[in-house]
């Protein structure tokens, strides 16, 4: 599919032009996933299936329903409309969001909340946009700067759209039920559905306006589709950030008074100034207290967290005991190498 257009080379240079929004959206999720991170092959994984699994299933079906409605109307154009603008949103979300319901599934132990949902659901997203974005660039190939800027003006369509349905599942996971994940989880397709919708229609009457008139504007897609939807996003972001931290805060309070953190710990452990500071002074005792102080801190956070679901009688006692011992045995471990100053 990728080299079909214009080539091996072609699809390289493609590749590589569409590598920009990856690396700025990436950083984001980065940012939004920066207290308790999640593991990074599961991220991978969630970007592969994007650019995998989602565009091969996508493809079949979108053209699959293409076909269909031309060989009902006998119209190229009704196919074409119908394809972006209805089986799109449907199909595309659906295919993005069924790798994050998997994840949910089999790795929920990794799965701690709605931050966890949305820097899923965007890396899904993001593989997805990626790949769609080399198939555009090769299939226009000699307009290859126009059509970039074109589809760069829309970076967090598919990462934004995919982690409204990681979000919903992020809510379900405090839930004691784990079918409570499937109507949380039709509410968060649907919003997602429906922004990619918006988005599609838009373009696709800006293109048609641009045909039949000479002119097409996409000034009222980003005022009054995209940066509504982005704002709101950010919102989103910032107060779950907000909550998560102080989850930890209260959480770690708890090992505190029990003898397993000190004060100036707790303290560092609740700010992300604190933490940046605390891993410059752990560099320079040495690569192996950097490696360490990081260790620390993910390991904190995730001991937080798994109190929290211990509490909220999300997870069984006994595993939640289990695993808080392995947490507290690693911590421990990553104490003494920065403190030790090991190089």
């Amino acid at each position: 599919m990728l080299t079909e257009s214009a080539g091996l080379r072609g699809a390289v240079s493609a590749g590589i032009v569409a590598l920009i929004p990856v690396v700025v959206v990436s950083a984001l999720v980065w940012w939004i996933d920066s207290w308790e991170p999640e593991p990074r092959w599961l991220m991978a994984a969630m970007f592969l299936w994007g650019g995998g699994v989602a565009v091969a299933i996508s493809a079949w079906l979108n053209t699959a329903w293409m076909e269909s409605v031309y060989m009902e109307t006998g119209n190229a154009n009704k196919a074409n409309i119908f394809s972006a603008v209805v089986s799109a949103p449907l199909v595309e979300e659906a295919a993005k969001g069924l790798g994050v319901v998997f994840l949910f599934i089999f790795f929920k132990k990794y799965f701690n909340g709605p931050i966890d949902g949305i820097c899923y659901g965007a890396m899904s997203g993001l593989g997805f946009a990626f790949v769609e974005n080399i198939l555009y660039f090769t299939r226009f190939y000699d307009d290859l700067q126009e059509i970039a800027i074109l589809r760069f003006s829309s970076p967090l369509l598919h990462p934004l759209c995919t982690a409204t349905v990681g979000l919903f599942l992020g809510f379900a996971v405090y839930a004691r039920n784990r079918w409570m994940a499937i109507p949380l989880l039709i509410p968060g397709y649907l919003i997602g559905v429906s922004i990619h919708f918006m988005h599609n229609g838009w373009a696709t009457i800006s293109d048609v306006n641009a045909i039949l008139t000479g002119e097409g504007s996409l000034g009222f897609l980003y005022w009054v589709i995209q940066i509504p939807s982005y704002i709101a996003a950010l919102i989103l972001v910032l107060w779950f950030r907000k909550d998560e931290s102080n989850i930890i805060r209260e959480r770690l309070l708890e090992y505190q008074r029990a003898g397993w953190f000190a004060p100036h710990e707790v303290t560092m452990l609740s700010s992300m100034d604190g933490r940046r500071q605390a891993k410059s002074w752990a560099a320079s005792r040495g690569p192996a207290a950097k490696t360490a102080m990081k260790q620390f801190q993910e390991e904190s956070a995730h001991l937080a967290l798994n109190r929290q679901r211990a509490a909220l009688q999300i997870i069984p006692v006994h595993k939640a005991q289990r695993e808080e011992a392995r947490t507290l045995n690693s911590i421990g471990a990553a104490r003494t190498v920065f403190m030790s100053g090991v190089r």
